[in-house]
């Protein structure tokens, strides 16, 4: 979803409507494996981590998914032209947060907490604060100069959308930093 949502940062209007659709089979892909999770959870005995941790990423992976689909709805919905600088720079941020995140649970195999894996915390955490600084950067331009009403309100829940993206990926790294931890 967060490449998808990359692309689309570089598509133009006429193409929105495709992106709609693919985002539209990604989440229900993401729905499908979030359901076999919990199937699979409450047909194991025995999990390699707490059950509940499993769970509540599993939860968290969803959420970010439905997130950038609301997001990738609602510029068709807006009518918003998606080659603008806030969906670029936020794209760039959620797209290394998703490589970050992907890594970070290929690293829960070795059940280790190493520098490696303290590393990408981290980026995932710098990546957040680049989040805040975009998002209040674009409302301060927003404000101060956008004078059409209607235009700052859907510019506005863009952002906000974008930004809550950002800080679901910190939570799901605070989720799988938890995990690690607690398998020392």
């Amino acid at each position: 979803m967060a490449c998808l949502l990359d692309e689309l940062s570089r598509a133009d209007n006429s193409q929105v409507n495709g992106f709609v659709k693919r985002a539209v089979d990604i989440e229900h892909s993401a729905d499908n494996i979030a359901h076999e999770i919990v199937k699979q959870l409450n047909l194991t005995f025995v999990t390699p981590f707490d059950r509940e941790d499993i769970y509540n990423l599993a939860d968290n992976l969803d959420d970010i998914v439905d997130l950038i689909e609301n997001v990738v709805h609602n510029l068709a919905i807006y009518q918003t032209d998606p080659r603008q600088k806030l969906l670029a720079d936020f794209s760039r941020i959620i797209l290394a947060d998703g490589k970050a995140v992907l890594t970070l649970t290929e690293m829960l195999k070795t059940q280790k907490y190493s520098d490696d894996f303290k590393a990408l915390i981290l980026k995932i955490h710098f990546l957040e604060d680049d989040g805040d600084r975009v998002y209040l950067d674009f409302m301060k331009a927003l404000f101060e100069k956008e004078t059409d009403p209607i235009a700052i309100i859907k510019l506005k829940s863009l952002a906000g959308e974008l930004e809550d993206v950002v800080d679901k990926f910190q939570k799901v790294s605070n989720v799988l930093e938890n995990i690690l931890v607690k398998s020392q």
